[in-house]
């Protein structure tokens, strides 16, 4: 039997309930997002009333389809889930996103209510993401459910929250930083699939290679650490824990009716599945993206690389704190850096360029010089820019100072290309960190080659320590096996 998520975000066709030519409705925006995002199969509208619905052949209801669809998607009033449900088991249609809330949420009826989804559901042989959720993405399909389009390329990093926001609104953030989703799911409420379900999904997935999860509150422990446990084997996890204080716990009660529990409870859960535990929302995806786009270090020794001496001070202090080991370098490699730097410059560990205007040595030989090391396990770097800075420099000197901003531009795009596929060459992590965003041309194709490139020092150390914690977890496993 396929997994359902499989069915659910491998969908072939798909039905909205609830979609209409009133584009300030959630079912309407809903159908749009698919619809735009150039999804391959049937977006087939369902409405009681119009015959065509964003330009598509409409039908009154799930019972009039000609065929049944892979999914139908429920964004109707609470009062109708169950007859809409029905609808759905009747055309032997068996999975379906049910946005609607209004359910355990919301107190005593509402818990009464989902009570008797779940009976339905059982009895039709029906899985459901939901109810109270934002929906789900599938960024390579163009399968996009939810209340956001995605508009930037899709990349190797799974997600799965108790919250829609965290799959939605965060969307333009994190093409900001250079992230991209192969799948994420909005549980919701977490009814039927929730995200023990994610888990075993993303195991399986191999557009996937890590997985960011956003929790409230877990009900089933065992169930949820088999999961974590079977996924973690094969790839990396970062969870970020929300329910852990008492305002947390009664806001997580509220939203999606998780049940939460002590801090110290979910530390030991995550520690014992394998799941790396984040405390802010940055670093759940920033993490994620950082696992899923870099080799794991064989160990926590690392190397720091910048161009001026506050990063490089910046980035050792935090490493240092985060218990990565920032140990000095053999002599023969600080003697070969030395040869290569200006005399200004540091070639300890952490590596001060200072002033330096050959782009070459912070985007090429310095770093394979650096990882070819047997005591290097990954290397930290700061300072990578091109048009930004050239186009800045324009705008000041003006007239005074001929630079020809596109032909510099061109030369340090090109420059930065070793650092590509440098990791994957060398088997080592690269992290980095710039005061440059996609606006600039060399951190825009470093994102854009899933070279992770964040907004700060501390960013960039606290992902590499990511790395080096999922590679001591893996070669525990590998003791214990």
């Amino acid at each position: 039997m396929p997994h359902p998520l499989e069915i659910i975000l491998g969908a072939r066709s798909v039905a909205f309930v609830g979609a209409s030519n009133n584009p300030m409705t959630m079912g309407t925006i809903q159908m749009l997002n698919t619809l735009k995002s150039h999804y391959r199969g049937p977006v087939i509208p369902v409405h009681p009333k119009e015959a065509t619905v964003l330009g598509q052949k409409a039908y009154p209801s799930l019972r009039d389809l000609p065929e049944p669809v892979d999914l139908a998607v429920l964004v109707v009033p609470t009062r109708v889930v169950l007859d809409v449900v029905q609808d759905a088991i009747a055309r032997g249609i068996q999975h379906l996103v049910i946005t609607t809330a209004g359910f355990r949420e919301t107190g005593t009826e509402g818990r009464a209510l989902e009570a008797e989804l779940l009976h339905l559901a059982a009895e039709g042989g029906v899985r459901f993401v939901g109810p109270n959720c934002i929906g789900v993405l599938n960024a390579e399909s163009g399968l996009n459910t939810t209340f956001f389009p995605y508009r930037h390329a899709s990349g190797p990093l799974g997600l799965a929250s108790q919250s829609g926001t965290y799959v939605t609104q965060v969307i333009d953030l994190l093409s900001r930083w250079g992230i991209g989703l192969s799948r994420a799911v909005s549980v919701g409420n977490a009814a039927n699939i929730d995200l023990a379900d994610c888990l075993d999904y993303f195991a399986d997935d191999e557009e996937t290679r890590a997985v960011s999860l956003y929790v409230e509150g877990v009900r089933d422990g065992r169930r949820f650490m088999q999961a974590a446990a079977r996924c973690t084997a094969r790839k990396p996890v970062v969870a970020l824990y929300v329910g852990g204080t008492e305002a947390g716990a009664r806001s997580g009660a509220s939203h999606t009716g998780a049940l939460a529990g002590p801090d110290a409870l979910y530390d030991g859960l995550f520690r014992q599945a394998g799941i790396i535990r984040a405390r802010t929302v940055a670093d759940l995806y920033q993490w994620g993206w950082a696992l899923a786009t870099q080799p794991v270090p064989r160990g926590g020794r690392v190397a720091i690389l910048t161009h001026s001496g506050g990063p490089a001070t910046s980035m050792a202090d935090a490493a240092c704190r985060a218990g990565l080991d920032l140990r000095p370098f053999p002599e023969s490699l600080s003697e070969r850096i030395r040869a290569l730097i200006p005399q200004t410059g540091s070639a300890e560990n952490p590596v001060d360029l200072t002033f330096n205007m050959d782009p070459r040595l912070l985007n090429q030989t310095l770093p394979e010089l650096i990882l070819a090391c047997e005591q290097i396990d990954g290397l930290l770097m700061h300072g990578l820019q091109g048009s930004s800075f050239f186009q800045g420099m324009k705008d000041f000197a003006g007239e005074l100072v001929p630079i020809e901003v596109e032909q510099l531009t061109s030369y340090t795009s090109h420059m930065a290309k070793p650092l590509f596929d440098m990791a994957e060459r060398t088997g080592k992590p690269i992290v980095m960190s710039s005061f440059y965003d996609r606006s600039d041309n060399v951190v825009r194709a470093l994102q854009d080659h899933r070279v992770p490139v964040f907004d700060t020092p501390e960013h960039a150390v606290r992902a590499m320590a990511a790395l080096v914690r999922y590679g001591r977890h893996r070669q525990q496993r590998a003791l214990e096996t």
